[in-house]
């Protein structure tokens, strides 16, 4: 987990970079804010929440989701500030109980129906909320030690060259396959989960 992270920070760095390009931050504050704000509320209940149970129905929320908005379903009603802090909220919690923040918030924003930039770089920014938040803990928890933060650095490269790798197809025609693939990856993310948790509980 510790070397996962360390081996994220610079392809995060360049991704935030990316993403604030086009993100609208101000928008998705609410839901950015709510989000770190209850990661340590999450992890705080950890103790006392089965994980397990919290995993499968957050994996079938967003299966259900990823369906709906794959047949052009969209919010009938505006996502306001507070459905995106709602959102966040959700999102920060799951995140401290299952690490795994990131279906709420992608879903929401991928229904929102505004541009494949936009929505690229909101989720990116999103993302980087959860770095950081991961890169907090540890550190309050003293866990980035020098010689796993060092070995993280050193093998970073390969992570950033596939971070560009992306990017360049994406600005090349990946912008027209960018909601599909989102998507699909979100659905196998809440298939995989699924499966997973219930093959091992």
């Amino acid at each position: 987990m510790v070397f996962n992270t360390v081996l994220e920070i610079p392809a995060t760095i360049y991704l935030t970079y990316i993403g604030a390009k086009k993100c609208k931050f101000r928008e998705i504050s609410p839901m950015f804010f709510s989000m770190m704000i209850t990661i340590p509320i999450g992890t705080i209940f950890l103790v006392s929440i089965n994980e397990q149970i919290i995993k499968i129905i957050m994996s079938i929320v967003v299966i259900f989701f990823v369906i709906l908005i794959a047949s052009g379903w969209r919010l009938k009603t505006t996502i306001t500030k507070y459905i995106l802090a709602i959102t966040g909220i959700i999102s920060g919690l799951m995140h401290g109980i299952t690490g795994m923040g990131g279906p709420p918030f992608a879903t929401i924003l991928l229904s929102k129906g505004d541009e494949n930039n936009v929505t690229r770089g909101n989720i990116l920014i999103m993302s980087t909320g959860l770095v950081i938040s991961a890169i907090l803990s540890m550190y309050y928890f003293n866990l980035l030690k020098k010689e796993i933060f060092l070995a993280g650095l050193v093998t970073s490269p390969m992570y950033i060259l596939i971070s560009y790798t992306g990017s360049r197809y994406y600005n090349l025609s990946g912008n027209k396959y960018f909601r599909n693939i989102s998507l699909l990856v979100l659905g196998l993310i809440g298939i995989l989960t699924l499966i997973e948790t219930l093959f091992n509980s």
